[in-house]
């Protein structure tokens, strides 16, 4: 367990903030400290999380104590976070390392409720993944089986903890007595990387659109030597790049993991082998251990301790208690080859219907990309928009030519930046926004 009786961990460095190092023994002591001053009554507390010691000792006290934790981005605009305060109604709410009383009415909550996250990263908005700590527990050790996470082992927050992603980074790191490094900067920063390497972190993690980015810094593992693996979540990551990461992971000694995963499931459902990575290189790979796949319909269905109570959208669904019993209709779309091996081939939102066909809008972008350039593609009845950082037309001319789409049914829109949610993944959204309205 990730939360309690950390102090087994003894001298081992837990957490790191502008040089200051806490060990696991004077971590248990300052969440037993924290504890303290809690209510014994549950409570729900929303959290406004950033990569601070006392942020963590906090967030770990609430967890231990049975309080329920509905995580926000710190930096979410204050009209968004009000917006959620009127939904929810919370007892508590923790920002700027101060707990903070809100509202003294009695919630009545579902007593196994341990947290909740925003769908997929999103920010602002009131559906959250409603998650207990033996989903917690579960999906931790799952990953902790197949990660080589050691007690010599550091990482460093290159996710916001808000995340499910960025936060079982965290969780995982926590149980097996590692370091967590915690940056406010992003992998764009040079202060990151210097960071980096002052502490001699040994592994990283990022979704598709740091890859991408780091794949134009022509980022080489060998630069930093520390790094025993690196780890990549969060959505598709296109061929080329697993390609290239994978294959340069081989020639440096560093295990190269891509996984799939959803809130919704905690936050892992599946990963590749790296042994395996380059000849399954389109697979989102095997269960975690104590999961289960199958395709019900070509539809994605997982079984796991780790599955979500269910959703919810204000305090009044916090009561509620487990409606998916272990099973989660995913939405994505894919199939298993002979070897167990498990295949995405769409979000089953990310079809447009383009003339009476289903055009499946990943699959052009990754061919895109394969051929191309970096381009993101949002869609509407009839008309699908490329989104480019350059100004001509080659993306689109693939796009025609391989689809069969009539030139009026294709945009070009050039942007000078790709838009993207605090969690590093492209904010299709706001693309949708800027090509539709």
């Amino acid at each position: 367990m990730f939360d309690i009786d950390l102090d087994r961990h003894g001298s081992n460095i837990a957490l790191v903030e502008d040089g200051r190092k806490v060990d696991y023994a004077t971590l248990e002591k300052d969440i037993s400290i924290f504890s303290k001053s809690l209510p014994q009554e549950k409570q729900l507390v929303i959290f406004c999380i950033e990569p601070t010691v006392q942020n963590i000792v906090a967030y770990l006290s609430f967890i231990r104590n049975n309080h329920a934790v509905l995580m926000v981005d710190s930096g979410i605009d204050d009209d968004l976070k009000q917006a959620l305060y009127r939904k929810y109604k919370p007892n508590f709410i923790y920002q700027n390392e101060k707990l903070i009383p809100y509202s003294k009415n009695k919630i009545e909550m579902y007593d196994e409720l341990s947290l909740l996250l925003p769908t997929s990263g999103s920010t602002g908005s009131s559906k959250y993944v409603k998650l207990t700590k033996a989903n917690l527990y579960a999906n931790a050790d799952s990953i902790c089986r197949y990660l080589p996470i050691g007690d010599k082992d550091s990482v460093i927050t290159s996710l916001p903890l808000h995340y499910s992603y960025g936060l079982s980074v965290l969780h995982t790191h926590l149980l097996k007595g590692a370091t967590i490094v915690l940056s406010g900067y992003s992998i764009m920063q040079k202060e990151f990387w210097e960071l980096f390497k002052k502490e001699n972190v040994t592994n990283f993690n990022g979704v598709p659109y740091h890859y991408e980015m780091l794949y134009r810094l022509k980022f080489d593992f060998r630069d930093y030597p520390s790094i025993r693996f690196a780890t990549q979540a969060g959505g598709k990551l296109n061929e080329k790049y697993i390609k290239h990461f994978a294959t340069m992971a081989l020639d440096r000694d560093v295990r190269f993991f891509v996984m799939y995963g959803q809130t919704e499931a905690t936050a892992r459902i599946s990963y590749v082998p790296p042994d395996r990575l380059l000849s399954k290189i389109n697979s989102i790979g095997i269960a975690i251990f104590g999961g289960e796949i199958s395709f019900v319909d070509e539809e994605l269905v997982y079984r796991g301790k780790n599955v979500m109570l269910g959703y919810a959208s204000s305090d009044k669904d916090l009561a509620k208690g487990d409606e998916l019993k272990g099973v989660l209709h995913t939405g994505d779309i894919g199939y298993m080859d002979e070897d167990g091996f498990s295949y995405i081939v769409a979000r089953a939102k990310r079809f447009v219907k383009m003339f009476g066909n289903r055009i499946n809008l990943d699959e052009c972008e990754h061919f895109i990309k394969s051929n191309y350039k970096d381009v993101y593609l949002v869609g509407k009845e009839n008309h699908i928009t490329v989104f480019s950082l350059h100004d001509d037309d080659e993306a689109v001319k693939l796009l025609k030519d391989r689809y069969k789409i009539s030139h009026k049914a294709i945009s070009l829109r050039k942007i000078d930046k790709f838009p993207t949610k605090t969690t590093g993944k492209i904010d299709y959204q706001k693309l949708y926004g800027i090509a539709y309205g």
